[in-house]
């Protein structure tokens, strides 16, 4: 399988960007502690298979269904304004994996009592915002914005 440049450049992109919100999830959250999850504990197990649905499987089949697109389309880098755009664009277009860090949040914020113990609520700088609509519409503007910035480079 060979990759054509407008691949790699959004492969690129977005591997730096999931990389991002795989650590700010871990470092904020905890999310990806397997041993208390391994150990039986709720709230870490609840935090474990959210993150794994919100931060790993949603992002990167949205990423495989955007990568194929890319692959199906001719898109040019020349030295032009448009090739400049094309690459913007689709460094832009790969910052979709922030939205579903957002949604992630807004499920953990909204039910805090499922995802964290009284302790973690309590005791640890972990502010809990649990306005839901606050955390779920820039989710939206950042899949759905950066989704359609992507999908003009296939049409420049």
């Amino acid at each position: 399988m060979t990759l054509d440049d407008a691949q790699q450049l959004f492969g690129f992109f977005f591997a730096i960007y999931f990389v991002l919100i795989i650590e700010r999830s871990n470092d904020t959250y905890g999310s990806w502690d397997t041993y208390s999850a391994w150990s039986g504990k709720t709230y870490n197990i609840n935090r474990l298979v959210t993150a794994w649905l919100f931060l790993v499987l949603l992002p990167v089949t949205h990423f495989a269904v955007l990568f194929t697109l890319l692959g199906l389309f001719d898109v040019t880098f020349a030295p032009t304004i448009a090739g400049v755009a094309n690459i913007v664009l689709i460094s832009i277009g790969s910052f979709f994996s922030f939205g579903y860090f957002r949604l992630y949040e807004a499920v953990l914020h909204t039910f805090p009592e499922s995802f964290f113990s009284d302790d973690e609520r309590q005791g640890r700088a972990l502010e809990i915002r649990p306005n839901f609509w606050a955390h779920f519409i820039p989710a939206l503007l950042y899949i759905t914005v950066s989704t359609l910035l992507l999908l003009v480079t296939l049409y420049i």
